[in-house]
């Protein structure tokens, strides 16, 4: 067994009722951008697991969370589907956030193909966090497009608040196998592929049905 599954083990112990375990299971978001990987939890503080990495969590001191991820489904019916993460840059002591915000649409070139990797990690209610958390291997996805927005918010109904926001998507292992070579594509197909390259518009195909069986005498 591994040492995630033998910590489960630790946490329910002899316990015969579900009512009588207090353990909660969270994710974690291992970004391998080209140059610049980041690895972000489902949690408060730093965490620290047993493979040697640094975690940044990626909920503040007021419970509100600045990460957002879509559930992970089960691929083995040979399905792809999109997931979006997002994450909502907080204000940090010493960061200007309106240059960061810009220097991440900058290098957004470092996202495209580039892999996501999500783990599991078990926490017991009302425990510290450990020195050295153990994690056990969920998914891994490959990270298509960024996208990257702005707003005003008011928290309290008086003062302004500009939020920094940037958005992926991104598929699993499933992706792109209908894609073969000497292949066809369908209007619908190609503006969705369009849309989740953050391309706004694609007509390359959607006038290839009217012209088939079509003969053309250039001038």
């Amino acid at each position: 067994m591994s040492a995630f599954d033998d910590l489960i083990d630790e946490y329910t112990g002899d316990q015969d009722s579900l009512a009588d375990i207090r353990t909660v299971v969270r994710q974690l978001y291992f970004y391998d951008f080209q140059g610049y990987p980041v690895r972000v939890w489902q949690g408060q503080g730093k965490l620290f697991t047993a493979d040697g990495a640094e975690w940044l969590g990626s909920i503040d001191s007021a419970g509100t969370d600045h990460h957002t991820a879509s559930a992970i489904q089960d691929g083995r019916d040979g399905t792809s589907a999109t997931y979006t993460f997002g994450l909502e840059i907080p204000d940090m002591p010493g960061e200007n956030v309106g240059e960061m915000f810009d220097a991440l649409k900058a290098d957004q070139w470092r996202v495209s193909g580039q892999s996501l990797r999500i783990y599991l990690a078990v926490f017991k209610e009302g425990e510290a966090l450990r020195p050295s958390t153990p994690i056990k291997f969920l998914k891994e996805l490959t990270m298509i497009a960024p996208k990257f927005s702005e707003r005003i918010d008011s928290p309290d109904g008086k003062s302004l608040l500009k939020k920094y926001v940037a958005n992926l998507t991104a598929k699993d292992a499933n992706f792109g196998r209908a894609l073969k070579p000497m292949g066809t594509y369908t209007d619908t197909i190609q503006k969705r592929r369009a849309v989740e390259l953050g391309v706004a518009l694609d007509r390359g195909c959607e006038f290839v049905g009217a012209l088939a069986n079509h003969t053309f005498v250039l001038p």
